[in-house]
C-alpha cells in the first residue's frame, strides 16, 4: 500500500466537499459558481494524482496524469477569476482580454501538456511516492505565467484591503494567507523541486488543503456568500419620501412606524431594500408588507435569519454581502439600542461610523430609527453627530 497516495485523496474529497458546500449554499451567485470551478479543478488534481500514485500499471499512471492537467492548467485562472469577482472589479472583468488572458494561456499549455514533452514528459516516471512527471524544456513559461496570475491575485487582495471596509478586509485576510501559502510552497514543491535525483515528494496538493480552509473560514466566519436582494413590487403611487444617495439618515420615534413608512415607501420605487430589526419578521411582512425583502432580525435567541446583537462582524458582513450584489440600496435598522445594551455606546458610534462610510463608497441609503427614550441626552447627541444628517425625511 502506497500511503502517499493518501496525501492526494484527503484534499481531493475536501475539495469536492466544500465546492458543493458553497454552490448550494448560494447557486445563483456568480463568486460562488466560480469558486465551485475552482475547488472542482483542485480536486481533479488531487483525486487524479492519488491514482496515479497508487495505481502499478504505467499506462494507468500515464492516463490518470494527463487526466489531472485538467484541474492544474485551469486552477490559477478560476482562482484569478474567482479574486477578480470577489474584489468586484468590474471594469476589469466586462472587458474580453480578461478572459483571453485568464484562459487561454491556460488552454494552450493544456493541449502541450497533453500532446507533447515540453511542459511535463510524456513517460510516467516513478518514484518512492509513486508515479509521476518530470518538467520538461517549457516548464519555465509555465511557472511565469501562473506566478503572473498569483501576483494579480495578491494585488487585487492587497486593494480589498486597502479599501478599509471592516468586513471586506477581514474577508480578504484568509484569502490572501491561504493563497500566498498554498501557490508559493505548491509551486516550490511542484514545479521548482521534482528532479529525479532528489528524494523530495510533491506535496502540492496536500497543501491545496490550506487554501480551502482559509476559504472556508471566511464562509462561516465573515459568511462571504451570503443574503440575496430583491425588489418589492413597484407602486404605482408617486415616491412620498426623497432621500439622496450616499447619506445616512435617522427618525427619532418610540416606535419605528414612520421608520418602516418611509422604507416601504422606498423599496417599492425600484429600490433594493435590507432590514435588520429587533422585531419578529414574520410580523414585520404582514403588518408592512414586505413580501420579498430580505430581513435580518437581532436576537439573542438562533434561528435561521438571525444574527446576535454582539455579533457587530457578522452583522457588517451581512450589510456588505448585500451591498456587493446591489445598487441605488437601502438599509433599515430599527434596533441601535439593543446593539448600545450589547455592546456598549463606544461600539454602537464606531458602527455609525462603519455606515458612514459605507454610505460614501457605495452610493447607498441608511436609514436608522432611534428610540431617544432609550438613549441619554449626550448619547444621543453623540449619534447625531456621528451620522450624515441631509434633513430628516
Amino acid at each position: 500500500m502506497n500511503y502517499w497516495a493518501f496525501f492526494s485523496l484527503v484534499p481531493g474529497l475536501i475539495h469536492c466537499l466544500l465546492g458543493a458546500y458553497i454552490y448550494f449554499l448560494k447557486p445563483r451567485s456568480l463568486l460562488s459558481r466560480i469558486f465551485t470551478l475552482f475547488t472542482l479543478s483542485l480536486a481533479v488534481w488531487c483525486l487524479t494524482e492519488f491514482g496515479h500514485r497508487l495505481t502499478s500499471s504505467p499506462k494507468i499512471a500515464f492516463l490518470l496524469i494527463r487526466a489531472g492537467g485538467f484541474g492544474w492548467c485551469f486552477m490559477q485562472s478560476l482562482c484569478t477569476h474567482f479574486i477578480l469577482v470577489f474584489a468586484r472589479q468590474k471594469k476589469i472583468l466586462a472587458k474580453k482580454l480578461t478572459y483571453i488572458i485568464l484562459y487561454g494561456p491556460s488552454t494552450i499549455l493544456l493541449v502541450l501538456f497533453l500532446f507533447t514533452n515540453l511542459i511535463y514528459y510524456q513517460e510516467p516516471y516513478k518514484m518512492f511516492y509513486g508515479y509521476t512527471s518530470l518538467p520538461g524544456k517549457l516548464v519555465g513559461i509555465y511557472a511565469s505565467y501562473y506566478l503572473f496570475l498569483y501576483l494579480c491575485v495578491m494585488y487585487f487582495l492587497v486593494q480589498v484591503i486597502r479599501k478599509n471596509i471592516l468586513v471586506e478586509k477581514k474577508q480578504a485576510r484568509p484569502l490572501l494567507f491561504g493563497s500566498a501559502f498554498f501557490l508559493l510552497l505548491a509551486t516550490m514543491s511542484n514545479v521548482v523541486l521534482p528532479d529525479p535525483k532528489n528524494s523530495t515528494p510533491e506535496i502540492g496538493t496536500t497543501l491545496s488543503i490550506v487554501w480551502a480552509v482559509s476559504v472556508f473560514y471566511a464562509v462561516l466566519k465573515h459568511k462571504l456568500f451570503i443574503i440575496t436582494p430583491t425588489i418589492e413590487n413597484v407602486s404605482i403611487t408617486p415616491e412620498k419620501y426623497t432621500l439622496h444617495r450616499g447619506r445616512c439618515y435617522y427618525v427619532k420615534e418610540v416606535k419605528p412606524e414612520k421608520g418602516f413608512e418611509i422604507f416601504r415607501d422606498q423599496i417599492t420605487h425600484n429600490r433594493p431594500g435590507f432590514c435588520i430589526t429587533k422585531l419578529i419578521p414574520e410580523k414585520v411582512r404582514e403588518r408592512y408588507k414586505l413580501i420579498k425583502t430580505p430581513i435580518l432580525r437581532l436576537t439573542f435567541h438562533e434561528g435561521k435569519g438571525t444574527i446576535s446583537p454582539k455579533d457587530l462582524d457578522g452583522f457588517m458582513t451581512a450589510v456588505s454581502n448585500f451591498l456587493r450584489q446591489t445598487k441605488n440600496s437601502l438599509l433599515f435598522i430599527d434596533c441601535l439600542d439593543q446593539i448600545k445594551v450589547a455592546n456598549g455606546m463606544k461600539k454602537t458610534l464606531d458602527l455609525i461610523a462603519d455606515f458612514n462610510k459605507l454610505c460614501f463608497e457605495t452610493n447607498m441609503i441608511i436609514l436608522v430609527s432611534i428610540n431617544p427614550g432609550l438613549f441619554s441626552k449626550q448619547q444621543l447627541s453623540n449619534l447625531e453627530n456621528e451620522m450624515i444628517r441631509a434633513g430628516n425625511p
